[in-house]
């Protein structure tokens, strides 16, 4: 909750800076009403910001909590039975992925299964945001390699295939590109 006042009051304070600022070019105008026209907006942003934000995070776990209590009533799909439904090249990404996926909704990995839609069951169009840094940061960041940023993007991923997929490019470029260069020999150094 601190945050939240915290960034609303940041927001709020820089509106009365910007609404005191312009009540300076006006002429024939008290200190009071030079605050007053600073404040209104000032106040109005404050209460927006917090309502807003009181808004999301109630939508925010109430997603949650739907997604949750369906993966809780999921069949277990034991890890065997998860890599049998369907042929994958990558299997220990694959059960990575499942496991991020698992930690984020915070679920047993067995209620994970292959044959999950990542946009109608899962809803992570809705968590997009929190859902791509802790899942697939997570798992990227499980592999050694060189620190560099990347681009992502959830569009036309819809099940775990799919975003294991996505983030086996994202750690194959990484790789690639990634490396550092190797010294030069003493030949090419000249010495």
């Amino acid at each position: 909750m601190r945050f939240l006042i915290g960034c609303s009051g940041t927001i709020a304070l820089l509106v009365f800076i910007i609404g005191f600022t312009a009540s300076a070019f006006i002429s024939d105008v008290t200190w009071a009403d030079r605050l007053t026209m600073a404040a209104t907006p000032s106040i109005i942003t404050f209460v927006a910001m917090l309502l807003l934000f009181v808004r999301d995070s109630v939508w925010r776990s109430s997603t949650m909590r739907k997604v949750r209590a369906y993966l809780l009533a999921c069949n277990d799909s034991t890890e065997e039975q998860f890599m049998s439904s369907r042929p994958c090249n990558d299997a220990a990404l694959l059960l990575e992925t499942r496991e991020a996926i698992s930690r984020f909704f915070d679920v047993p990995t067995v209620k994970i299964g292959r044959d999950v839609h990542l946009i109608h069951d899962l809803y992570v169009d809705k968590m997009e945001p929190s859902f791509q840094v802790y899942v697939v940061d997570s798992v990227i960041a499980a592999h050694p390699l060189a620190p560099r940023s990347f681009g992502f993007a959830m569009a036309g991923i819809a099940s775990i295939d799919d975003l294991t997929q996505a983030i086996r490019k994202v750690l194959d470029t990484s790789a690639n590109t990634g490396q550092p260069q190797s010294p030069p020999s003493a030949d090419q150094s000249g010495g």
